[in-house]
């Protein structure tokens, strides 16, 4: 197996490949979202694995993240994206990952895969260990959408069809959107969000150039809900592959009696039916591997859209470390910012 630092030749292949090996729809390995991450000035690298015929075996974006000092570290999201069927020995893969490693000084590599529990020995037999804190969910609620608008509604909690129709019954409209300029909008939802769940949102402008490296092609829409001429909820939500995934939701302080977040969640499963996806992904819950005491009440919500049965639980997070020493010092800062 030969690996190269691929180019813009491979990039329809390289998109192809992603879309028909991972199970998540592989956004986070797509060649756009290279391309975003550089639009943040992060430096990426681009590895694909070529069989003796020049053909895609596996593929992996590595993400330079910079720190203070000149120290970095390297993250590979929901990947490497490997052709199990053909492909067993890794070693290729990881031995140049680790020069890229290397030759940029970089203390660690983070990786986490969509692979399912059961599949921790592909990661720990190249030297990988388990990382303290999960950055992809852990566990991911996953709706099977091939069925028929009516049947997916049978298959809900009854109090959840009853909120999208509650909302409904209060007038709430739906736009789809992929207009620059609205990313204000869900920006100024998500500091209130963020505030009342108490989690620490991406700053604007990372919102902003994901939605310019992505609406153009109709891979990420916002959806918003309007409610007595205000927008007072925003979803965005990625199209990619077969599998359409919820990213991010914001919602206002008031108003919530009227559902909003119901309907809009409804409404991006009917525009994921539309354009021929398969799945839809809530994102992360509380599974049987992952429990997170701030996650109890968005995963009774999404749970209301699917039963348990649906969560699918990843191995999580590992990390090679390149340089101990630097490694060791770079979790204890974390663990003092806590």
């Amino acid at each position: 197996m030969q690996i190269v630092h691929a180019t813009d030749e491979l990039k329809d292949h390289w998109d192809n490949f992603v879309k028909n090996t991972s199970p998540d729809g592989g956004l986070l390995q797509s060649w756009g979202w290279g391309d975003f991450q550089k639009s943040l000035d992060n430096k990426i690298y681009r590895l694909a694995a070529l069989d003796g015929l020049g053909q895609l075996q596996a593929v992996t974006l590595l993400i330079k993240h910079d720190l203070h000092f000149e120290y970095n570290y390297l993250y590979c999201p929901r990947g490497p994206l490997v052709n199990t069927l053909k492909v067993d020995d890794l070693t290729a893969l990881f031995n140049e990952i680790r020069k890229v490693a290397k030759d940029e000084k970089s203390f660690s590599l983070r990786v986490d895969p969509p692979w399912l529990i059961g599949n921790e020995a592909r990661l720990t037999d190249y030297g990988f260990r388990k990382a303290e804190n999960e950055v992809q969910p852990k566990c991911s609620l996953v709706l099977d959408i091939s069925k028929s608008e009516a049947e997916i509604l049978a298959s809900m909690k009854q109090k959840t069809r009853y909120n999208i129709g509650l909302a409904q019954r209060h007038g709430v409209k739906v736009k789809v959107s992929s207009e620059i300029s609205d990313i204000e909008t869900f920006w100024q939802l998500i500091k209130q969000t963020s505030g009342r769940d108490g989690f620490k949102p991406h700053a604007k402008e990372h919102y902003k150039k994901m939605l310019e490296a992505f609406a153009k092609t109709g891979t990420i829409k916002l959806f918003m809900a309007e409610y007595q001429n205000k927008i007072i909820a925003v979803n965005m939500v990625s199209y990619f592959g077969n599998v359409a995934t919820y990213l991010h939701g914001s919602s206002s302080d008031i108003y919530r009696e009227v559902m909003s977040p119901y309907l809009l969640q409804w409404q991006a499963i009917i525009e994921a039916k539309k354009v021929g996806c398969q799945l839809y992904d809530f994102g992360g819950v509380n599974g049987r591997s992952f429990h997170n005491k701030m996650w109890q009440g968005i995963t009774r919500f999404k749970l209301g859209f699917a039963d348990e049965a649906s969560v699918r639980e990843y191995i999580g997070s590992y990390d090679l470390v390149i340089n101990p020493v630097i490694f060791s010092v770079y979790k204890f800062v974390k663990q003092i910012r806590g």
